[in-house]
């Protein structure tokens, strides 16, 4: 199959990727600047790098990349507005952008990566710009799979690393809200497979599936085995909601990228999990554990 792919190169797209070449397919992967894309994907068998943007090529210049291709994933997404175009540009603007222009290319086939707390009454910005591009891809007149990950962990995430990161040199890690927030942690392999699988499943058209691990844990939980599969021994020191909006209030004045932004203060006031059994039915999925990987990744 040949799939146009956004997000390729990627925390997520460079899993997916080595997934769609070990099953045959040839992938177009949109890239804005193909030339460092190109010594990436180099090992990849079947994986080609064609310049574009979503949020700067026209409709007609995305469909002309598209011509003959059989499906387009497309995973593209920000976390952090600082320095690049905002949510509704990227998640909304440019998905219908991406939308249009398969459906005048001719492909029949569109999965797109979501968001595990996208809802139509969503409170955080991130959350109603990835629903009304959910709303581009129903209204499509393709066959359309939209997969909502909880938070994905693996060898490059930055939640987890991040985290591990500020172990290595503080004594201390700070808890926003007091880490009560619920997370369901799904790994990157995970989540590949059920994009790759969905290609030639043709009961997932139509479907929007949940992801998420066997378990759901607070944030408080996360680092404590964080820290623990680590051999460390830190403090977990409460962060009040009101003082951490203050905090990346003036985080965002600051020309670097904030460690934590308003929009994801909101986010982590409320639980973000899912009942991952329609995924693991429709795929035969057992996810891997997050204390499996933590002892796998960080105990060594």
């Amino acid at each position: 199959m040949k799939v146009f792919l956004t997000g390729g190169t990627g925390y997520v797209g460079g899993t997916l990727l080595s997934l769609l070449s070990l099953a045959g397919h040839e992938t177009r992967v949109l890239s804005r600047d193909p030339e460092p894309a190109r010594q990436r994907l180099a090992s990849i068998s079947g994986a080609f790098p064609v310049r574009g943007d979503i949020t700067e090529y026209s409709v007609d210049q995305l469909a002309e990349l598209m011509k003959k291709q059989d499906a387009v994933i497309h995973l593209v997404g920000i976390i952090i507005e600082k320095g690049t175009p905002g949510f509704e540009a990227v998640h909304t603007e440019g998905t219908r952008r991406m939308v249009a222009a398969a459906e005048q290319a001719g492909v029949k086939r569109f999965v797109h990566m979501s968001a595990l707390g996208t809802r139509e009454n969503a409170v955080a910005r991130y959350h109603k710009s990835k629903f009304a591009a959910e709303q581009f891809v129903r209204e499509s007149d393709m066959d359309w799979t939209i997969f909502r990950p909880s938070i994905i962990f693996g060898e490059n995430d930055e939640f987890l690393n991040t985290f591990a990161g500020i172990a290595r040199m503080a004594p201390a890690l700070p808890l926003i809200g007091g880490g009560s927030g619920k997370l369901q942690p799904v790994w990157v392999e995970d989540v590949c497979r059920c994009f790759a699988q969905s290609l030639n499943m043709p009961e997932t058209i139509g479907q929007t599936y949940d992801m998420g691990g066997d378990a759901a844990y607070s944030i408080r939980e996360i680092l404590s085995m964080l820290v623990g599969a680590m051999g460390k021994k830190r403090l977990l020191v409460n962060l009040p909601t009101p003082i951490a909006r203050l905090q990346a209030k003036l985080f965002n004045l600051l020309p670097m990228k904030p460690p934590f932004t308003e929009d994801q203060v909101t986010m982590l006031g409320e639980d973000n999990v899912c009942d991952p059994a329609p995924m693991k039915d429709a795929f035969g999925l057992t996810p891997r554990t997050l204390e499996n990987y933590l002892a796998d990744h960080f105990g060594r």
